[in-house]
């Protein structure tokens, strides 16, 4: 099993899935934040994380798989 090579859809599956599990703990963090007043500027930099998150989870994978795409034509 060490000398099989690996699938590069497969990778590509699970690096967004990743990248869109980061970005809802990011969200969710940025909530927390928001929620709890853990730093001053609480709704701002929650605020901030939340977007983040969100930008992460709707768009990189997009941008990603767009990337991909590009690349076996």
């Amino acid at each position: 099993m060490t000398g099989q090579t690996q699938d590069p859809a497969r990778a590509r599956f699970f690096m967004l899935g990743f990248v869109r599990l980061g970005g809802v703990v990011l969200a969710f963090l940025g909530i927390s934040i928001m929620a709890k007043h853990w730093v001053e500027p609480a709704d701002l930099i929650g605020g901030a994380l939340v977007v983040l998150g969100a930008i992460e989870v709707l768009v990189v994978p997009r941008i990603l798989t767009r990337k991909w795409r590009s690349q076996n034509l």
